[in-house]
């Protein structure tokens, strides 16, 4: 037999003969849902009937997010096999011999493969990583390059909750909530090193990460930055049925899409890449900037810049060479404490975050012009606190904010009133 021939063989005798053998090995327990039937060796049957709760419930999720028609899903099923000691499910013939060595998880056609992790969160999230996968390779022939399909996987596996509590595509509220997930962490570290990959760098990932946690951070990143605007969500979404290409055309085609407005989306992606943390909030971090803003001509602006929403724009483009004059009253709520803390736009220095007083107002110049850099320009922000002058060296958005971090900006009320003016 030549090589293809032996293949279909071993993959013969894995449906036939290992399923077979599955169904003798005591060590192992099966659990069927709607669209999971689970093989494991974990010792919690709790857990093991949360992890096919899980699954079902986010199916219909991952059909509404990719606007699949109704009821496309019910029969769509996945057999998976979530292990802690994994060279018996090789002994008991469980593993598709076209499977290579894997670390966490691995997905072929309908069938998934997941190491147990130390945390029933993270085993979870690999289980429904995986899945996410299956759907794709089943509905679209393919996941596309390795950036779409590991960010799409992400994104959609990203959850909070568990069993029929199950809520994919949210972002981590803390630590404690995703435990082992560590995405965020390492994020974090390349931020503060000033080394954040551009979106660029991140589409033209490799082929195989290697399961590298980072890139799997960026890739994720990028899909939430793609899915989160109403601008791009529609070219990302329509883009998954191209996903049999897993060449450079695929990114290509949604690059060519969103060409008119790239500039603003490299823009979001490093006032977002500055923010994100756990805690982050879409509904108060979306930044309204476009290239249609008009180019600021000096006439007087005026901004109430709100204390409970990340960065917020003028709505225009300064143009290069431009000097401002900021001026900033107000006052804000900016911790609810016993007795609530109240800030002006100095701060107060009762705490500082980003080594800036706490309530202090921010604003940071987003270049509209990008060069071709792997990493991003790290992003400077400048304390105006009452009044501050400004000169912009390149054409740039201002954005503006009151300091805090992201997960405490539901906590605040009030806003500054800013006055811009040409120097």
């Amino acid at each position: 037999m030549n090589g293809t021939q032996i293949q279909t063989w071993l993959a013969a005798w894995w449906i036939v003969s290992g399923m077979a053998t599955a169904t003798l090995a005591d060590e192992f327990h099966n659990v069927t849902g709607q669209h999971i039937v689970l093989t494991s060796d974990i010792e919690s049957e709790a857990e093991a009937n949360e992890l096919v709760a899980s699954f079902d419930h986010a199916v219909e999720q991952w059909r509404e997010f990719w606007g699949l028609p109704e009821r496309s899903l019910d029969a769509w099923s996945v057999k998976a096999f979530v292990m802690q000691n994994k060279p018996s499910f090789q002994s008991a013939g469980l593993i598709d011999p076209r499977v290579p060595d894997f670390k966490e998880g691995y997905a072929l056609g309908n069938s998934i493969w997941i190491m147990s992790q130390p945390s029933p969160y993270y085993t979870r999230h690999l289980l429904l990583h995986e899945g996410v996968h299956a759907l794709a390779f089943d509905q679209f022939g393919g996941a596309g390059p390795s950036w779409f399909m590991e960010g799409t996987a992400e994104l959609l596996a990203t959850h909070q909750g568990a069993g029929a509590t199950t809520i994919i595509n949210r972002f981590p509220a803390d630590r404690s909530s995703v435990p082992y997930w560590g995405r965020l962490k390492l994020m974090s570290q390349r931020r503060d090193d000033g080394a954040v990959p551009t979106l660029e760098t991140v589409m033209r990932y490799p082929a195989n990460l290697n399961a590298d946690v980072e890139s799997y951070g960026w890739c994720w990143a990028a899909a939430m930055l793609l899915s989160q605007y109403d601008e791009y969500r529609d070219v990302f979404r329509a883009s998954a049925r191209s996903g049999r290409d897993s060449g450079p055309n695929f990114t290509r085609q949604i690059y060519q899409r969103l060409l008119p407005e790239w500039p603003a989306v490299i823009a979001r992606w490093r006032l977002m890449c500055h923010q994100l943390d756990y805690g982050f909030d879409w509904s108060r971090e979306r930044v309204t900037l476009s290239v249609d803003d008009p180019s600021w001509q000096g006439q007087p602006l005026a901004i109430n810049v709100a204390a409970d929403q990340g960065w917020q724009s003028l709505g225009v483009r300064i143009p290069a060479g431009s000097r401002l004059n900021l001026a900033a009253v107000g006052r804000c709520v900016i911790a609810k404490r016993a007795k609530d803390w109240v800030s002006e736009p100095a701060g107060v220095t009762i705490e500082y975050v980003n080594g800036r007083p706490l309530g202090q107002l921010v604003v940071c110049l987003v270049s509209v012009t990008h060069t071709n850099q792997p990493t991003c320009e790290p992003l400077k922000t400048i304390s105006v606190a009452s009044e501050a002058e400004i000169t912009v060296e390149a054409e740039s958005w201002l954005v503006l904010q009151i300091n805090d971090r992201v997960d405490s900006r539901s906590e605040n009320s009030g806003v500054y009133a800013v006055n811009v003016s040409a120097k």
